[in-house]
């Protein structure tokens, strides 16, 4: 007894496959849309983070009576402490240790000229003022500043 039904040798109506090409390009497109939003909550976060660090560096010279240095590439960021006339790396503190940029093809820039070694060097010193500064976090798809204002606000934008 044949089946009608299911007769493969018809082929597929052009309405059909333009129904299915339809819902692939809104499923493509979706995908697209999530894949940016992540690379900005990726940047976002990092953005954060070096802002609470910045933070608490500024914090932490204010406490210790000691100048703190930072210094910025497009790879990591480290922080240093003043001590006998010389910079020495902060590695055993937790929060304030040698860090990576957790986005691999990020870029950094800033207001502050960078030194010999085509870093950004910040220095947080024991007076609660400092000059203001921007440094800008970006990817190819977006990106983020922080604003510092010279008096202990650290703002993202």
């Amino acid at each position: 007894m044949p089946n009608d039904r299911w007769d493969f040798t018809k082929g597929f109506t052009l309405l059909e496959m333009l129904i299915v090409l339809v819902v692939l390009g809104i499923v493509l497109s979706f995908s697209s849309i999530s894949i940016s939003q992540n690379d900005h909550r990726q940047l976002l976060s990092e953005t954060k983070r070096l802002a609470s660090l910045l933070r608490l560096a500024r914090e932490e010279a204010i406490l210790r009576n000691t100048p703190i240095l930072v210094e910025i590439s497009n790879q990591e960021y480290q922080f240093f402490s003043r001590e006998n006339q010389e910079w020495i790396p902060i590695d055993r503190d937790n929060y304030l240790r040698k860090r990576q940029f957790s986005i691999s093809n990020i870029r950094i820039r800033s207001n502050i000229p960078e030194n010999e070694k085509q870093l950004i060097t910040i220095i947080f010193g024991y007076e609660p003022v400092a000059p203001p500064f921007e440094i800008v976090l970006a990817t190819p798809n977006n990106e983020l500043s922080i604003h510092a204002n010279g008096i202990g606000h650290f703002t993202i934008n």
